[in-house]
């Protein structure tokens, strides 16, 4: 297995993960389109940056991320906005291999941390978190201010 860049030509899988990841969660399906993955994660101007796991040239998981700096602070972190590993992938360490993969990237960056946000009740989410020692931040609370109608 490999962990790289995504390209362009990838977004048709990640978007195909997504949509497991979103049945997962129980949220509504994302669908199949994968334009606005091409658009925003390959367009002139990004909001995301992506990587990739591989084998035999078949994408079985993404680490979906963003950076994410705080003035007052002067602290980088990346946020890691999805996490997601094919269902028939899950449990053999294909998780794992994109966090590490992630972890240098952080690395790379300078940043003290990798953020995320857990569905409260998403169980199998938390388990491999806490196996890989990331920790609950006691001190932070997420808010939401919505825009438009919900």
């Amino acid at each position: 297995m490999q962990i790289r860049t995504a390209r362009p030509e990838d977004a048709a899988a990640i978007a195909q993960l997504s949509r497991e990841l979103a049945e997962h969660l129980s949220d509504p399906d994302p669908g199949a389109d994968d334009a606005l993955l091409l658009e925003l994660g390959f367009g002139g101007e990004r909001w995301f940056e992506c990587l990739v796991a591989e084998t035999e040239k078949e994408i079985v998981g993404y680490a979906l991320y963003c950076r994410r700096f705080e003035a007052h602070t002067r602290a980088r972190k990346i946020y890691l906005a999805d996490l997601a590993v094919a269902k028939r992938r899950r449990g053999g360490g294909v998780g794992e291999k994109l966090i590490q993969a992630l972890h240098e990237k952080a690395a790379e960056l300078g940043c003290i941390a990798i953020v995320l946000d857990l569905w409260v009740e998403n169980a199998t989410a938390r388990a491999f978190y806490e196996k890989i020692g990331a920790k609950h931040d006691t001190e932070l609370e997420i808010h939401a201010i919505r825009i438009g109608e919900d």
